[in-house]
């Protein structure tokens, strides 16, 4: 009888399942020696060589390759908990108390990585966080600055993540838990920009503006008024480089002041973003070994299992703290699945039942970093 076939099938189940369960359990009090031996000889947690070949090395025992992404779901969640118990093993006794304010605990002197150019709001950005005497080094793009800190080249990253009028920067949303990278910090920084071009032009003379594609969408109506092509560059700093250098005097840029001064141009136009106090977020990243255990802000990235209701359960367990942003990006392996991000602010100590407890209601959670806001 079916009812009967069944039944001893998923008696088969639940013997895999246990064996599965226990080998787990296993694994995870090895990963804690692992720890030991780490902590032992100062090594880092984070050994993205390794993980790479333990996921490609599982994958090759298949002999279902469509379960791929399975596997590398199920072991990117295994070596994250792993990094966990070993970090929280470390943490213990070392100089990196709570009771020390995470200001004190930023190191000023170390290499920053910025993205874009002198003149450009990552290097704004990383200025007004570090000081003007910091040790800055830039990168063309998102995923060279993470890269950068992921080689050890760099010990902070700085990350554009949201900007008040167009949202958040999904490059970098979708790029950051790839990197193992975390958030230590964050800063706010106003955005103005100004239309330039090469000395002696006017803006009759202008066709054509140029900028990154952020910063185009910010200025829309400005563009669309004045009925200017558009062309897209790596970041406005760039943009504002590439006017510079060039012969044409029917282009501009659209970037900010400062690279106005830095690139030797004329200022067309200010302010022409389209909301006035325009602002954009950026986030400090540093490897995952260098990341802080305290803060009152969290962001964090999860799946939810398709039921109805599953998310309106688990932010319902979020109630203590104050939410402050929910996005959803699409999971590149699961077709119509989604990664959904939160930033929020609290009490994570007072209230650590109540998070544990939406922990346990959500999939593939990874904590992106716990700073102060």
């Amino acid at each position: 009888m079916l009812s009967e076939e069944l039944q001893e099938l998923r008696k088969e189940i639940d013997r895999i399942d246990k064996q599965i369960v226990n080998l787990i359990d296993e694994r995870m009090k090895v990963s804690l020696k692992v720890g030991e031996t780490k902590k032992k000889y100062n090594a880092p947690i984070f050994d993205p060589k390794r993980e790479k070949e333990v996921i490609a090395k599982k994958i090759e025992l298949l002999e279902n390759k469509d379960l791929s992404s399975l596997i590398t779901t199920m072991y990117n969640d295994i070596m994250y908990t792993s990094k966990q118990l070993q970090k929280h093993l470390i943490d213990e006794g070392s100089d990196n108390k709570k009771e020390n304010g995470n200001k004190e605990k930023i190191k000023y002197d170390k290499r920053v990585v910025y993205q874009g150019r002198e003149g450009g709001n990552g290097h704004e950005a990383a200025l007004k966080f570090f000081g003007e005497n910091a040790c800055l080094i830039k990168k063309a793009y998102f995923n060279d600055v993470l890269e950068s800190i992921r080689s050890g080249e760099s010990y902070y990253g700085v990350l554009p993540l949201e900007n008040s009028s167009t949202g958040m920067v999904n490059e970098v949303l979708d790029i950051l838990a790839d990197y193992n990278c975390k958030i230590v910090g964050e800063i706010y920084l106003p955005i103005e920009y100004g239309l330039m071009a090469k000395k002696g032009s006017t803006i009759k003379d202008i066709k054509k503006v140029i900028s990154h594609h952020q910063a185009l969408k910010q200025c829309s109506n400005f563009i669309k008024e004045n009925g200017f092509e558009e062309i897209t560059a790596s970041n406005t700093a760039e943009a504002a480089f590439i006017v510079s250098n060039g012969d044409d005097k029917t282009i501009a840029s659209i970037s900010n002041k400062n690279a106005c001064k830095i690139y030797d141009l004329d200022m067309l136009e200010e302010n022409i973003e389209n909301i006035k106090g325009n602002t954009t977020r950026f986030i400090i990243v540093a490897n995952y070994d260098n990341a802080l255990n305290s803060g009152n802000k969290m962001t964090m990235r999860f799946l939810l299992p398709h039921e109805n209701g599953s998310l309106a359960n688990s932010l319902d367990k979020l109630k203590s703290f104050n939410l402050t942003s929910i996005v959803s990006r699409p999971h590149s392996d699961r077709k119509w699945q989604y990664y959904f991000y939160i930033d929020m602010t609290g009490d994570f100590d007072k209230y650590k039942e109540e998070f544990e407890d939406f922990k346990r209601s959500v999939e593939n959670l990874i904590i992106l970093g716990q700073y102060d806001e």
